[in-house]
């Protein structure tokens, strides 16, 4: 899990590691024990990340003036208003003297010091202690209070906050929609609690577009607030990110969230979704008292945006020998994964490779833990690409392995093609796949393509994202399609064979392997093609290379075949044939196709990975 402490930092940065649990409760007492929203807010000093306080500066001037016009008028409230209140304060301190003890992350060390706070990713770490019964009874009675005082006047901002709050706290997805729903207050903190709610809730379109209004009807000023996505950035870009105006980076921010975005194929971007319910949630923590009980500042916000919001609670000592008082710990959903791209990728879109997104990035500016799947693998897959007239098909095949755990199929399967220059993407989905196919979606320019696969049953998913280009016009032979088994018919098809794609580059040796091709060129029998393809071990030493160069290794090149293509009888484009591909020792394999005629020698290349089959 990830996880939140209090972290004491000196003049001179964080203070050692031995102080870590000494804090908790110490600045609790200068809190004096009050109400976060009752306290005058004050920055945190160092250590906050750029941008953070300014998103803050609108909260904390109105807290600053006693006039947070959430809060609402406190001299002129209803007897349920200030009942409800009262006892949210209550409950928010019992809570925190309830608090089961965690040892679990006792030996972490501190990842990103944020002010007051230290954060560091567990994701691996055992889950953190169930929260106890009476805690549960006692949000329970809080939350049947606020349902009441929501139906008395909807139009209370704070009440309407909270109710959507703890709903969300509660598991209880629907009842915190239809809490954002029976709201009636502001109109621009209805839409977001709304846009919390819903997305909360997996309704991800529904949630993007209640944030949309919210964004459209709040204060200029605020919008802009809400729209400064620096803490998500690397520091690198932040003077540039800085130097814009709200407008004008405003398709920027597009682009990010977009790149950001888990899995393309769902429908409304989660992505941004989370990135204002992180917003919304805490503005509403900065209304009244949090389990860490202490004022609410530019440190929590800015940790709650990078890593979200914390869905439990617990409390850890430094041992039976330790005098100092139990620290209180947040733990946030999990497991959670950094989405974002490399900030090239951010500038040049169409340059992304494979492994320009590192979702278990160490010291992450972001990390997401998703509703809809509770884990993220590398999805082993191919691309390959076909030409249609002036059009490019692409092929984009995966394979599920064991070692993904995906759960049983079926499985809901996405190929998306997007330019990110406005236009629609091009999208194919398939919600009843196997555990292997390819996916053909087509292109004319260069395209960002996501290879998706989402596991309804095991709530896990899997993507690649990379760059692909279209094939030149004057192409005469595609890429090779990698199947399980060859096309035995007279006239193979792409359309066909991508039923039984094989799915990736990895191959087993000692099986058997298809390919699929297309020529774009005659081929008769007056008149045949010379068909050629070998597989070359990568990375070979120089006593290897010298044994196979005087026949006494197969291992640098293990398949080597030669043959003439007589043409199709009905003059059609597809190829195929069956490899038998040897046992050989694992690594890197260039697998090459060549195809010669009249002077004219055409080929593609794959890289593949062997690996053994034990």
């Amino acid at each position: 899990m990830s996880a939140f402490r209090f972290f004491p930092r000196g003049p001179q940065g964080p203070a050692p590691r031995w102080p870590l649990a000494a804090l908790a409760l110490a600045v609790a007492t200068l809190a004096g024990g009050l109400p976060v929203s009752t306290l005058p807010a004050q920055s945190s000093g160092q250590g906050n990340a750029a941008g953070a306080a300014s998103v803050l500066s609108d909260t904390a001037r109105s807290v600053r003036a006693g006039v947070d016009p959430l809060r609402g008028n406190v001299g002129a409230l209803s007897a349920l208003s200030a009942q409800a209140r009262s006892q949210q304060d209550a409950f928010e301190r019992n809570h925190r003297l309830g608090l089961r003890f965690y040892n679990g992350g006792a030996d972490a060390s501190c990842e990103v010091p944020l002010g007051r706070i230290c954060y560091w990713n567990n994701n691996g770490d055992v889950p953190p202690p169930a929260e106890r019964n009476d805690a549960k009874i006692e949000r329970e009675q809080l939350l049947d209070l606020l349902a009441r005082a929501q139906s008395a006047d909807p139009k209370d901002d704070w009440v309407n906050g909270m109710r959507v709050r703890y709903a969300i706290e509660g598991q209880k997805p629907e009842l915190a929609v239809e809490a954002a729903r029976a709201c009636g207050g502001t109109s621009w903190w209805c839409d977001a609690l709304q846009g919390l709610a819903l997305h909360n809730a997996n309704l991800h379109r529904e949630a993007q577009a209640a944030f949309e209004r919210a964004l459209s009807a709040m204060p200029a000023a605020q919008r802009c607030e809400w729209t400064d996505l620096t803490p998500w950035l690397d520091p690198s870009t932040h003077a540039a990110y800085k130097a814009m105006s709200c407008d004008a980076r405003a398709s920027y921010n597009t682009r990010v969230l977009r790149l950001a975005q888990p899995l393309w194929m769902l429908p409304g971007n989660d992505a941004a979704s989370e990135w204002y319910a992180r917003h919304t949630m805490s503005r509403i923590h900065s209304l009244g008292r949090i389990p860490y009980d202490l004022q609410w500042g530019d440190d929590l916000l800015e940790s709650q945006l990078r890593y979200g919001w914390p869905m439990s609670w617990s409390v850890q000592n430094g041992g039976v020998a330790d005098p100092r008082p139990p620290q209180v710990i947040g733990h946030e959903p999990t497991p959670s994964y950094d989405f974002m791209p490399v900030p090239a990728v951010i500038e040049n879109p169409l340059a992304a490779k494979e492994e320009s997104w590192e979702p278990k990035r160490r010291k992450a500016r972001m990390r997401y833990a998703t509703r809809y799947a509770a884990g993220y693998g590398e999805l082993p897959h191919q691309f390959a690409r076909f030409k249609r007239g002036d059009t490019t098909l692409v092929a984009g095949g995966f394979r599920l392995m064991r070692e993904l755990e995906m759960g049983r199929a079926p499985y809901n399967a996405g190929l998306t093609l997007d330019a990110l220059n406005g236009q629609t993407p091009v999208q194919v989905t398939k919600d009843d796949a196997g555990a292997n196919r390819a996916l053909l979606a087509p292109m004319t320019a260069p395209m960002l393509a996501s290879l998706e696969v989402l596991a309804p049953t095991g709530k896990r998913a899997a993507r690649v994202r990379a760059a692909v280009q279209p094939l030149p016009a004057d192409t005469r032979l595609s890429d090779f399609l990698l199947l399980q088994r060859g096309d035995p018919s007279l006239t193979p098809s792409l359309e066909r064979n991508a039923e039984q794609a094989y799915g990736s580059r990895d191959v087993v040796g000692g099986t058997q392997i298809g390919l699929y091709w297309e020529m774009y060129r005659p081929a008769s029998p007056q008149a045949p093609l010379q068909v050629s393809v070998r597989a070359t071990r990568l990375g070979a030493s120089f006593m290897q290379r010298l044994g196979s160069s005087i026949g006494l290794s197969k291992a640098l090149q293990p398949i080597s075949i030669k043959y003439n293509d007589n043409g199709r009888p009905d003059g059609g484009a597809g190829r195929s044939l069956t490899l038998n591909f040897p046992s050989v020792p694992e690594g890197d394999y260039r697998l090459t196709l060549v195809v010669s005629g009249s002077g004219i020698t055409d080929s593609t290349t794959q890289t593949i990975r062997v690996r053994s089959g034990r």
